[in-house]
């Protein structure tokens, strides 16, 4: 009787994995398709990825900024995007999956554009450096001069350094989708009319980037630069504790 349940074990096990290995392999091709990022692009890095993927949080709900007790907000009111949200990878590199960006809008408007454009504005606090989340990607980063403990210079919260000084970078080497640090009530704006959603490892509790980590869908004209550029300037305006906040009442 044992070898019988074994040998069923054995057989179940084996269509088990029959069945889930069309899904296996095209996961794998689309982690392949999402470029360079801090997972290595084989198999080793995949099994990083599928580990990681288990402490996936929700991405797209709002009520989680209420709970956050930065009340400040840096970004103005925004308009809806058009249209639905873009589909985006399963796993935890995010990227878009459709909606992708003109090629030749992308190769005028911003690859190596957008990011270095919006920290110019911000040199006496920010810098540009490799990003410590993609390192393939240029990021805006608070100055290593600026303490970080001083109230008077970074919000008491402790999204600067969980972030390492990090404060936005674009995947202008792939998609063009962006991902930066928001004040909580930015956040919810940016996520509640359709812009963007959180890093699914973000979260309380969790062994990810902090709960303000944003995921911002890639520009797909002029007017949607413009709103990138406007969210960029939100998250300079958070991580270095810009006197322009207001608080929401």
């Amino acid at each position: 009787m044992p070898i019988i349940w074994t040998t069923l074990g054995v057989a179940g096990a084996a269509l088990a994995a029959a069945a889930a290995f069309p899904f296996i392999r095209r996961d794998y091709h689309t982690f392949l398709k999402g470029g360079p990022s801090y997972a290595p692009q084989n198999l080793r890095g995949y099994i990083i990825v599928l580990v990681l993927a288990l402490f996936r949080q929700e991405q797209k709900g709002v009520a989680i900024y209420d709970r956050l007790p930065e009340k400040r907000r840096w970004l103005a009111d925004l308009p809806a995007r058009k249209g639905p949200r873009p589909r985006t990878t399963s796993h935890i590199i995010q990227r878009q999956l459709d909606q992708h960006v003109d090629l030749e809008f992308a190769a005028k408007a911003l690859k190596g554009a957008v990011i270095p454009r919006v920290q110019a504005r911000h040199t006496n606090k920010t810098h540009l450096a490799l990003s410590k989340f993609e390192f393939h990607a240029e990021a805006i980063f608070l100055r290593p001069e600026i303490p970080i403990d001083d109230p008077k210079n970074i919000p008491s919260h402790d999204t600067v350094r969980r972030t390492k000084r990090e404060i936005a970078h674009m995947h202008d080497y792939h998609d063009y989708t962006l991902h930066l640090a928001l004040a909580a009530q930015d956040g919810k704006e940016v996520v509640s009319k359709g812009w963007g959603q959180r890093h699914p490892l973000a979260g309380p509790g969790v062994p990810g980037p902090p709960t303000e980590w944003t995921f911002l869908y890639a520009p797909r004209d002029e007017d949607e630069v413009h709103v990138v550029e406007m969210v960029i300037e939100a998250s300079i305006g958070y991580m270095t504790n810009d006197s322009a906040g207001r608080i929401l009442g």
